[in-house]
């Protein structure tokens, strides 16, 4: 398995349009439960990436989580809207965190907002992470975006006045600093039991290369099932070896093998069609 997702909480101190409100209890997962992940996951992966929805930052003991990853010699990918660059971990303490990602969409939901303020504070966090020669950082934006006049074209034009933009290897990604980049990303729709049937066949790496817990300890197959659609099982009552062995994984492992799709979730997502080679709808 390349990566483990949790949600170490689903607040969020935002309420973007793009972003699935599902009806879960609203959790802040403990460092004790956050260890017993951890300590589970371990054998299948050192990839952890702190993202399902949520802000990260937002957990009142985020120190102590990322204490536990440097514990466990985890590599932590950490997920942020960008609102509180002050709060991300310092990297030379934490050196298990190796990825920073900010979602820049954000902030063209927050009418109020100051996008050069905005964006500057990122661009400074960024720098941080950059002297430090640790961590990578990422600022992200949708291929789509920014529409002329939106606070994230806003965004753009400051990065394109104040730094250099050196093209990367990977397409649509740009080096402005040393591990830090800009990149440019497809804009996806989260996936709903309420959407149309896309297709009844086609496959995924979901469960396969990665598995998602969410805040309230439901193992789901990915980072994309925030309403925990699928449910694999709950990491709190049931250990992730078990999961991974249960009926209910292995269907869908096999079928995703199949080209079958076995779950409604999976039939009607979007994003899962770009490992597709030919999608029936």
């Amino acid at each position: 398995m390349k990566r483990i997702y949790i949600e170490i909480t689903n607040l969020c101190n935002l309420h973007c349009r793009f972003c699935l409100r599902p009806d879960r209890k609203q959790t802040v997962m403990t460092p004790d439960q956050f260890r017993t992940i951890i300590t589970q996951s371990k054998p299948y992966t050192d990839y952890v990436y702190l993202h399902v929805q949520g802000e990260p930052l937002l957990h009142p003991r985020f120190e102590e989580i990322m204490d536990i990853c440097d514990a466990y010699g985890m590599k932590v990918q950490l997920v942020t809207n960008g609102t509180m660059p002050e709060r991300i971990p310092d990297p030379i303490r934490h050196p298990s965190l190796r990825k920073v990602s900010f979602s820049v969409q954000s902030i063209d939901d927050r009418p109020d907002a100051d996008a050069h303020e905005y964006i500057a504070d990122v661009v400074t966090a960024c720098r941080r992470l950059s002297e430090a020669g640790i961590t990578a950082a990422e600022i992200r934006f949708w291929q789509k975006t920014p529409a002329p006049g939106s606070a994230s074209a806003a965004c753009l034009q400051y990065l394109k006045d104040h730094c250099t933009f050196i093209p990367d290897s990977r397409q649509r990604n740009f080096r402005i600093m040393d591990h830090v980049y800009v990149d440019f990303a497809d804009e996806f729709e989260w996936p709903s039991l309420s959407h149309p049937l896309i297709s009844e066949t086609g496959t995924c790496h979901g469960a396969i290369d990665q598995i998602a817990v969410l805040s309230d300890g439901t193992a789901v197959p990915c980072c994309l099932d925030a309403g925990g659609a699928v449910k694999l099982g709950n990491i709190f009552e049931t250990s992730l070896e078990s999961i991974l062995q249960s009926e209910a994984y292995r269907s869908l492992t096999e079928g995703f093998r199949r080209n079958e799709l076995r779950e409604e979730l999976c039939r009607r997502c979007g994003f899962r069609t770009h490992f597709d080679k030919t999608v029936s709808k």
